[in-house]
């Protein structure tokens, strides 16, 4: 990994005056500073991402990396206690996932969903950096978010090319707002074989938002029947190992809408 800092929820290692370093002197030893903490999580049934519990993963992506202060910033080589609380506050929690992304050319768009434990690094008796260790939601990296909307009459079409490095699907967070009264139907081409989604009773301008990940769906009107006017058949993004492109068709019989996708591709890649 080139880079010497990173952003975690917002804020970044040099904020801190820090910087990620390594440590070689033969005085260097790690040891328990209050944070070593093993973390619970779970994995459901046929899923690759880990969902925050408390502690302990299974199969997760998990990488150490050692950080000290800056030269930069450095009034004094030892971090002091107050210095200490105060990167362990930041990083070292258990609120769940956070954005974690390397400020580094080769790292421009991709992050991580992350949780940190970490231990102190003691030279000489002096506490000289943390030793911090990087567990993730899932065994890959994302790209940025993206967002991509369309405006789609009866019969039109429009078509996605998934540029994940995993071969599988995604399921985008979808918004789909009718233009006119009637039922939805929304196909794709990668799942021919599959029930295309289905939404009866929306009226003229009902947005409705499907979240594929959680398997739950909203509308910003009164749809006191939407459980059972869809078919849960949530949009899913399809990447095959010699096939990307997704085409989404929407029926002839279907009001007019706008359809929006907002996902993370899949990077398969280290720290």
């Amino acid at each position: 990994m080139y880079a010497t800092d990173f952003e975690y929820d917002g804020l970044a290692l040099s904020d801190f005056g820090m910087m990620i370093s390594s440590f070689n002197s033969p005085g260097a030893e790690t040891v328990s500073s209050g944070a070593d903490i093993r973390f619970h999580t779970v994995r459901p049934a046929g899923s690759d991402r880990f969902h925050f519990y408390g502690a302990n993963y299974e199969e997760c992506f998990c990488a150490t990396l050692q950080i000290s202060k800056s030269p930069c910033a450095m009034d004094r080589l030892c971090l002091s206690p107050e210095e200490l609380s105060a990167l362990q506050r930041w990083l070292c929690r258990k609120d769940g996932y956070h954005r974690l992304h390397f400020l580094s050319e080769s790292y421009t768009d991709i992050y991580w969903n992350a949780i940190f434990s970490s231990r102190q690094i003691n030279v000489f008796g002096y506490a000289a950096g943390l030793e911090l260790t990087v567990y993730t939601d899932a065994p890959y990296a994302y790209r940025k978010e993206q967002t991509t909307t369309w405006n789609l009459r009866p019969g039109e079409s429009f078509s996605l090319y998934d540029t994940s490095d995993e071969v599988g699907a995604i399921y985008p967070l979808t918004v789909i707002t009718s233009m006119a009264v009637g039922e939805l139907c929304l196909s794709n081409s990668m799942e021919p074989h599959l029930p295309p989604l289905k939404i009866k009773g929306l009226s003229s301008g009902e947005a409705v938002t499907l979240d594929g990940r959680n398997k739950v769906i909203s509308s910003n009107k009164e749809h006191l029947r939407l459980p059972s006017d869809f078919n849960y058949h949530f949009p899913r993004i399809i990447n095959k190992l010699g096939q990307r492109e997704n085409v989404f068709t929407l029926s002839q019989s279907s009001p007019p809408c706008t359809v929006s996708f907002t996902y993370s591709p899949i990077v398969k890649t280290g720290i």
